[in-house]
């Protein structure tokens, strides 16, 4: 069988939205992978910055997502970003739950 060719006659252009999403998303999954490794190399006595830091990761994670969702809504836009930028902060944000819940599991 011949491969059936794709015509697409509309340039369609990625929203600001999903570019957002994907940006915050990946800088918070890169944010959690730095925050492991320091905390692992320094055998956990990393004090209070790595906390902060964790902090600002888990807001853009969810920032991540949240945007991912409003690029959802724009009309004649391609959806790429938009699931790349959802799936991508969404394993940060599971990620980052998981540290939390080892850390209160370890303090109790």
């Amino acid at each position: 069988m011949a491969k059936r060719k794709v015509y697409s006659f509309v340039d369609k252009k990625y929203s600001a939205n999903s570019i957002a999403s994907v940006v915050l998303g990946l800088i918070g999954t890169g944010m959690l992978m730095l925050l492991l490794l320091v905390s692992y190399l320094l055998s956990g006595s990393a004090g209070a910055w790595i906390g902060a830091c964790g902090v600002t990761g888990m807001v853009m994670a969810i920032m991540g997502l949240r945007y991912g969702f409003l690029g959802f809504q724009d009309d004649c836009k391609s959806y790429f970003c938009c699931k790349l930028g959802t799936i991508v902060s969404t394993v940060a944000i599971v990620g980052w739950f998981f540290v939390v819940c080892m850390g209160i599991v370890n303090m109790l």
